[in-house]
């Protein structure tokens, strides 16, 4: 009977660590993602929380896979997702900073006249919150 007890007790115990480990690692990503994100509004000066109504109302996900976004699996121009952040270059040339992801965003075709992409002509508060948005997906 004691060695059940024993045994008992050792999975409760065993349970109750793997729980705490559960909790803490999830704070953890939380925290971790909101870190990301804020970084990514104060590069930017966007608000990742606007970004999707944009990007689906003016048809990103027609050509984009974007991460996070419903529906987004446009296979004509790149992948939107974590890998952004870390590339070097971006509409073929730019360098991959904050102010050229959103000047490229809101006018692709004055930057380079025979990419794909169009010119959205969205506001620069818009392509703010886009670029905040896609920078946080690190």
């Amino acid at each position: 009977m004691r060695t059940s007890l024993s045994k008992l007790l050792a999975a409760v115990i065993a349970a109750l660590v793997l729980l705490v480990a559960a909790v803490a690692g999830m704070t953890w990503w939380s925290d971790r993602a909101a870190r990301v994100r804020h970084e990514a509004e104060a590069a930017t000066g966007g608000d990742t929380a606007r970004a999707l109504p944009i990007m689906t109302a003016n048809g990103c996900s027609g050509c984009h896979t974007i991460s996070g976004v419903p529906g987004a699996q446009g296979q004509v121009g790149p992948r939107l997702d974590a890998s952004l952040a870390g590339r070097i270059f971006i509409g073929g040339g730019l360098a991959n900073n904050p102010e050229n992801l959103i000047r490229w965003i809101r006018s692709a075709r004055e930057v380079d006249p025979h990419t794909a992409m169009p010119s959205t002509r969205i506001t620069e508060q818009q392509a703010r919150d886009i670029a905040a948005y896609l920078y946080a997906l690190k």
